[in-house]
């Protein structure tokens, strides 16, 4: 199984770079970026990745996730945050997150997340048989 690139998404670039030497140890292609319009460009270019958003530093607007998930339904997203609870961010994280992991980060936790995804890129559920 191939596995994904990952963007991370972080305000502040220290703890981003922390989650990309992370998933750079753990054999995965991270790239950090700053915010979601940086993230919209990056996703035109290869939308067959795993996306990370630091909820401590990307302030959420769920009109644009919904957006960003419209355009791209296949997009994969993770939060993370030091906060086991966000009030507030129900939504997002019930209907546009596949998870919330909290920092630190549990390894085994994050490889499974980033396993999953890697297997849906492979073999995406419902699509169109030819």
């Amino acid at each position: 199984m191939k596995k994904p690139g990952v963007l991370v998404v972080a305000g502040d670039r220290g703890p981003g770079l922390e989650v990309c030497s992370l998933l750079q140890e753990l054999d995965y292609p991270a790239a950090l970026i700053s915010s979601l319009k940086d993230l919209e460009q990056e996703i035109k270019k290869d939308a067959e990745v795993a996306v990370i958003l630091d909820l401590d530093t990307v302030p959420l607007n769920t009109q644009f996730l919904r957006g960003l998930r419209k355009m791209h339904p296949h997009l994969h997203l993770l939060g993370i945050s030091e906060l086991s609870y966000h009030p507030g961010l129900e939504e997002v994280i019930g209907s546009h997150l596949l998870a919330c992991l909290v920092k630190p980060l549990d390894v085994e936790e994050l490889c499974f997340w980033l396993k999953s995804i890697g297997e849906h890129l492979a073999n995406p559920v419902g699509e169109a048989e030819g």
